[in-house]
């Protein structure tokens, strides 16, 4: 031991000057890589959280948009229910994709979001339920029609047939009376044929018409309103995308669309009932 404190005794001060130098400067640079270590770790969480922010936002923004195509595909259905043309096939392609696109929804919107997807999911679905209950009834109707009208053409052909037969008769100098007799009646038949069904053609076309004015009118009425309830949902939609601004801007341009859009259509129905 005093060995050790002879032999320290005796180191210059200038090498314990150096040695001590040394020591604050390891001790300075492992400070400075702890904090180096430190802002490092702290910035790469940021960028993680940064990054997780910006993929969870692009996936919302995926998932929403196209949310909104598809609602926009639904309500674009309702105007087209009032063209009696358009098939159940037709509307059934329209609306494929909707269920699984708002399903989607559910598992990265919040719950006030969610709440108001499914809010304006049962009213569009309400709405149409009940419009395709009573276009079933138009439809009825107008195959009535069209079965009439196929009628009317075919008993009219069998008679232009009939007359064609007895003037090629004629014209060979046939005299069975017998035959001419059974194709005077079968003439008759079809001309009974015509008359009973261009009457409950008529009593038909009579039924239909107002039919199917007041479900056109329900059509575009569903749709001014269901419209009209879209707000709450894209309101919380666009908030989640961090883009709304001024949601009394939105609200106002919808309700002067509809307002613009059901005066149009208000026109059009009365040219038509007059």
């Amino acid at each position: 031991m005093e060995t050790i404190v002879e032999f320290i005794s005796k180191v210059p001060n200038v090498i314990w000057s150096a040695i001590i130098a040394s020591c604050l400067t390891f001790l300075g640079v492992l400070l400075t890589n702890k904090g180096n270590e430190k802002r490092q770790a702290a910035l790469l969480e940021h960028e993680k959280q940064k990054y997780q922010s910006e993929q969870k936002l692009a996936l919302k923004k995926e998932v929403f948009l196209n949310v909104a195509r598809s609602f926009a595909d639904i309500l674009g259905l309702f105007p087209k229910l009032m063209n009696l043309d358009f098939t159940q096939k037709d509307i059934e392609t329209q609306m494929a994709d909707h269920s699984g696109i708002i399903a989607k929804a559910y598992l990265v919107a919040k719950e006030d979001s969610v709440a108001a997807i499914l809010n304006y999911s049962a009213e569009t679905a309400e709405a149409f339920i009940k419009l395709m209950k009573e276009r079933a009834i138009v439809l009825d109707h107008k195959n009535a029609i069209e079965i009439y009208r196929s009628t009317i053409s075919s008993a009219n052909n069998e008679k232009d047939r009939i007359i064609s037969i007895m003037k090629e008769l004629n014209l060979q100098g046939h005299n069975n009376q017998a035959t001419f007799d059974y194709l005077n009646k079968s003439y008759e038949i079809q001309e009974g044929i015509v008359n009973r069904s261009k009457a409950s053609l008529e009593e038909q076309e009579s039924i239909l018409k107002p039919l199917y004015m007041d479900f056109a009118k329900k059509c575009m009425n569903e749709h001014s309103r269901l419209l009209s309830l879209l707000p709450p949902m894209t309101i919380a939609l666009r908030a989640e995308l961090e883009n709304d601004q001024n949601s009394q801007t939105f609200v106002d341009a919808l309700n002067d669309n509809i307002k613009r859009m059901n005066v149009a259509f208000d026109s059009l129905f009365e040219s038509e009932e007059a």
